[in-house]
């Protein structure tokens, strides 16, 4: 992996986890200082990551994380609840149990994130739950569909777990999906991902807006 490629996933893990905020610039000579490298990679790092659309750059004035407004993250976490609750139901009937096994210890390394108040940690893990069911789901499209609304939220997921009580709250709608993965009931597990972004993070997301 090329040092600028590290750096942008570094930096990526660090926008969704809130280390950066929206509209937040990031510095080149900062971030230079930082990774111990030349403006080169940083750039190029820079770049990557705008073409995620994790940040904007604008002309003579340098890199800042993205924004959007209220209403978009709304619709947007919307269309998630949806599509999150049928991929899950789709995929439910393929996970394996070594899949089940990776899951929980997923939910034990947030756990982990928790106790150490590690929100890049948390956000790490969290991917990884989720990347686990919807590598199992048989239709593609869809899985494509939530990835790119996953990618467009990026900046904002940390909205979700700022303290260790919202950390902790997101656990529930985790538990209860494997639960009923578990037990075999895809339409539960459907309904409950779809209550997982709907109610844990949805609502936390309108709560957290109000206040920035």
């Amino acid at each position: 992996m090329k040092i600028s490629e590290e750096i942008a996933e570094t930096l990526r893990d660090e926008i969704i986890a809130g280390v950066y905020k929206p509209r937040q610039r990031l510095i080149e000579e900062e971030l230079s200082d930082r990774f111990f490298v030349s403006r080169t990679p940083i750039r190029e790092a820079l770049k990557e990551l705008e073409s995620a659309g994790l940040i904007t750059i604008e002309p003579y004035k340098g890199a800042f994380v993205a924004d959007k407004n209220p209403s978009e993250l709304r619709d947007i976490y919307e269309l998630r609840s949806v599509l999150e609750g049928f991929t899950t139901e789709l995929a439910a009937p393929f996970v394996t149990a070594d899949t089940i096994n990776q899951m929980q210890q997923a939910i034990e390394g947030m756990e982990i994130c928790i106790a150490a108040d590690d929100k890049v940690g948390f956000a790490a893990e969290n991917g990884r739950f989720h990347d686990l069911i919807l590598e199992q789901c048989p239709n593609r499209a869809a899985v494509k569909m939530v990835n790119n609304l996953l990618e467009q939220t990026s900046s904002f997921r940390w909205l979700s777990w700022r303290t260790a009580a919202s950390m902790k709250n997101s656990m529930v709608g985790h538990r209860k999906i494997l639960e009923a993965i578990r037990s075999g009931d895809a339409e539960a597990a459907g309904q409950y991902a779809a209550r997982h972004i709907r109610l844990y993070l949805k609502e936390r997301l309108a709560d957290s807006l109000r206040e920035r």
